[in-house]
């Protein structure tokens, strides 16, 4: 994503065609999306993502390669496809260790997927302080993917997942039929709708900022030496929220948390727009980034916790139909670019953050006892 002005360039595309193609590479994930409910049902979830994200970590150097924006599009989808499913995987497998502990630890776990964006952001952007190529740039980031992958693999909880990770018996679905009519029958509930919904507002929240960061200041004169610095920035901030996040989710509680950050991501990302410079930008994505840290978690620990539904089919459903946002957000932002200006279409991501604040009341709706509450209870 620092080098995506790079890319833009080399294959000679507008900003609507950027966002078309990112829009096109987003199916991949909500064709993709559903499979790891069940993948992790017969494998585990720790093996599904373990094995998606090595499949998708060997692609991503082909993005250098691509002869044609279409081209690069497939690649796009193929990897958000298997990031989807690793995705609701990784998440279905850190709650199930989350069950073992007496705190939320969910938020340091996202931190740690911070912390790897960070390290690729670093990357990029290093990599365009020093002059070095895209493709040597992105094999090296594979193979630092590759190797954590392999690493963590050997640490994951044993076993298969558990059919649920509360007190309560998970009602009987046998006679329903095949596994496919149980799954959608007994996940497409309207409480996972309105998580998929404010989870796609939290995604457009989370990518639209430093996703087009770059193209935004090189459009207001940035040098291109410094036009991956805001994307670093956001990413920072967004791991430090996280491993920040489970103490203030403790203290404070989840719902205030959430409505907070959102409203001053919101006053952030206007006035950085407003302020059209290199500075302003990049402390209204700080802000953001710090303030849409614990949003993911808080609605995958609350589809994760509906009542009657599996963790792992709750976690799927909810991830896919944020994965809408992956499509829905680069198509909007792209077309608003290409006629007003990315500025305009960044501002979309203070839209939808304004749209979170009254919206968070979803997370209530799915609650359950904090893990410090349920241990204290037995």
């Amino acid at each position: 994503m620092p080098r995506l002005i790079d890319v833009q360039s080399r294959l000679s595309m507008s900003d609507a065609t950027v966002g078309v193609v990112l829009a096109v590479g987003a199916i991949g994930g909500i064709a993709f999306g559903l499979v790891a409910g069940r993948a992790s049902a017969r494998w585990g979830s720790g093996r599904v993502a373990v094995v998606t994200i090595l499949l998708c970590a060997l692609v991503a150097p082909l993005t250098a390669l691509a002869p044609s924006p279409w081209i690069l599009a497939v690649i796009l989808a193929w990897m958000m496809g298997m990031d989807a499913i690793s995705d609701a995987a990784m998440n279905a497998h850190g709650i199930r260790v989350q069950k073992l502990y007496s705190t939320s630890i969910l938020n340091s776990f996202h931190g740690c997927w911070s912390l790897g964006t960070v390290i690729g952001g670093a990357i990029g952007a290093g990599s365009l302080l020093i002059g070095a190529p895209l493709l040597p740039t992105l094999i090296f980031s594979a193979a630092i993917a590759v190797l954590a992958t392999v690493i963590a693999s050997r640490n994951l909880l044993p076993g298969s997942d558990p059919d649920t990770h509360l007190d309560e018996e998970v009602p009987s679905f046998a006679d329903l039929g095949s596994v496919g009519q149980r799954f959608r029958v007994a996940s497409l509930t309207p409480l996972t709708f309105m998580l998929g919904i404010f989870t796609l507002l939290a995604v457009t929240v989370e990518e639209i900022p430093p996703r087009w960061s770059s193209i935004y200041l090189g459009l207001i004169g940035v040098d291109e030496q410094f036009v991956g610095i805001a994307f670093v920035a956001f990413t920072v901030a967004m791991m430090a929220g996280r491993f920040t996040g489970d103490r203030l989710v403790d203290r404070f509680g989840e719902l205030t948390v959430v409505r907070l950050s959102m409203v001053a991501a919101t006053v952030a990302l206007v006035f950085g727009l407003i302020s059209s410079s290199l500075i302003g930008f990049t402390l209204a994505c700080i802000v953001t980034g710090y303030g849409i840290a614990t949003l993911f978690p808080a609605a995958m620990r609350a589809a994760a916790h509906i009542p009657g539904i599996r963790p792992a089919s709750g976690v799927t459903v909810v991830s896919w139909l944020a994965r809408s946002g992956f499509f829905i957000a680069p198509l909007i932002v792209g077309f608003v670019a290409e006629s007003a200006g990315p500025g305009w279409g960044i501002a979309c991501a203070a839209a939808a953050a304004a749209i979170i604040v009254p919206m968070a009341t979803v997370l209530r709706w799915g609650s359950t006892p904090s893990p410090r509450a349920v241990n204290s209870t037995g």
